[in-house]
């Protein structure tokens, strides 16, 4: 699959029709009295115009003949060609300029290493339309269209013969594997000298898509919030894991997927996962899931919850990209909440979180940053937007978590600031939920020793 992508990618990259494409709608914008632009290439037989923009388009396979037409001397004298009146120019094809409405027609011609490759053909529907400008601009451009278009063709051709795509149709099974591992690697050789972004782009999309074919190398671990109030694990938060080498952080994962249009399938198989787990714990401790408006809004994700117990979940919203259509966010979660899915917002104080978002959701939950967190015990900043955040939240009817909780200090003034709920290494790293079996009611050494002399 690895050389089949690189090779169409390879293959659109240098294309020559592609670049010639580009060639007449850039010559269209550029030259204002034209009507239509068209590229024809060469050979003994005439001009074959195989590219085109703008008017008459549509003829695009039209020949003409070297010896009686304007493009077949600009191509045997390699010199620009000027009529500014098709109808009564004997130079011309007065047949096909009336069959295709041409009145002026300016023919540049397009040559490279003493080699005419053929024309590009400037046409406008009344007579007299181009200027000596228009000629001058054309004709200080034709050297770089020259190159452009015959450096495209030149790469095409021996991009072909290196790949070997004129192999013959019988061959061995190991014979084929050759050939396949021979075309990969002069692939990503000639795209990594040509679009190495190209290659990088390539080899991400099919990361994601190998895990999404073997999901066995995604797994989820569990990392315990506890509520301040009662010392016991009120929830955990389920929290993806990749095991791939090289390692990449799962914030990695999840944004390059997004970035390939494989966002929403890799966030809803960690949420498929994570719920498969819920029966593991223990009575009273709901699970924490992460979720992106556009998974939210997917159909696929209502149906994950159909045969598990919604008010045992908790859905924490995640935004990397500001939503833009909130009446449909807000149904889609109308409905899990009718259900008894309480909601999270994340990392509110970063990123797009902002009060106005939160006054939209009406979350259950609001969770603050760990960029907030972290010093809070030290910087008076900090410990004044949390405490209007906690304010706010219980004008709500929310309840705070504190998230990246990592020093006994922080934990405290957190308490004092009056947040409910926290998670963080200080109280308990991710793992796997049969290391948190006992958690619920023997919080940490630290914690329990913090509760007694607060």
């Amino acid at each position: 699959m690895k050389s089949l992508d690189l090779t169409a990618a390879m293959g659109q990259t240098i294309d020559p029709l592609r670049l010639m494409q580009r060639v007449t709608d850039r010559t269209l914008e550029l030259i204002a009295a034209a009507d239509g632009v068209m590229v024809g290439l060469a050979n003994d037989h005439g001009v074959t115009y195989v590219c085109g923009a703008g008017h008459r388009v549509s003829h695009l396979g039209t020949r003409v003949d070297l010896e009686s037409s304007l493009s077949g001397l600009a191509v045997r004298t390699g010199q620009l060609q000027r009529s500014d009146d098709t109808d009564a120019d004997p130079r011309v094809d007065t047949a096909a300029c009336r069959r295709l409405s041409v009145a002026s027609l300016v023919c540049v011609p397009l040559s490279r290493m003493h080699e005419t490759l053929g024309v590009l053909a400037v046409n406008a529907t009344r007579p007299h339309a181009f200027t000596d400008d228009d000629l001058e601009v054309l004709t200080r451009l034709a050297d770089f269209v020259s190159v452009a278009i015959g450096s495209a063709c030149d790469l095409s051709r021996v991009s072909s013969q290196l790949l070997g795509l004129s192999q013959p149709t019988e061959a061995s099974a190991e014979a084929a594997e050759s050939v396949n591992t021979s075309a990969d690697t002069a692939s990503r050789y000639v795209m990594g000298v040509l679009s190495p972004e190209t290659v990088t782009r390539i080899d991400c999309g099919q990361r994601i898509q190998r895990v999404l074919d073997h999901p066995t190398v995604l797994s989820m671990v569990f990392q315990p919030i506890v509520d301040l109030v009662t010392d016991e694990v009120a929830a955990v938060e389920a929290l993806a894991r990749f095991d791939v080498s090289p390692y990449r952080a799962p914030d990695v994962w999840f944004h390059e997927a997004h970035e390939h249009g494989l966002g929403v399938e890799l966030e809803l198989l960690a949420v498929t996962l994570a719920l498969a787990q819920l029966p593991m714990l223990p009575n009273g401790v709901a699970l924490t899931i992460n979720a992106g408006p556009e998974l939210v809004m997917c159909p696929r994700f209502v149906n994950a919850f159909l045969d598990v117990p919604a008010r045992e979940v908790i859905l924490e919203l995640t935004e990397h990209t500001l939503v833009d259509d909130y009446p449909a966010l807000i149904a889609a979660l109308y409905e899990l909440r009718r259900k008894g899915t309480r909601l999270s917002i994340d990392d509110t104080g970063s990123g797009f979180s902002s009060l106005a978002h939160i006054l939209k959701l009406a979350p259950d939950f609001i969770k603050l940053d760990r960029a907030l967190v972290s010093g809070i015990d030290v910087d008076p900043v900090r410990r004044a937007l949390a405490t209007s955040l906690v304010t706010f939240a219980a004008d709500t009817g929310a309840d705070i978590v504190a998230e990246g909780v990592e020093t006994k200090d922080e934990l405290e003034v957190l308490r004092r600031l009056g947040v409910r709920y926290a998670q963080g290494y200080h109280l308990g790293h991710p793992s796997a939920l049969d290391a948190l079996a006992n958690r619920r009611r023997r919080p940490p050494a630290s914690l329990r020793a913090l509760h007694q002399t607060s």
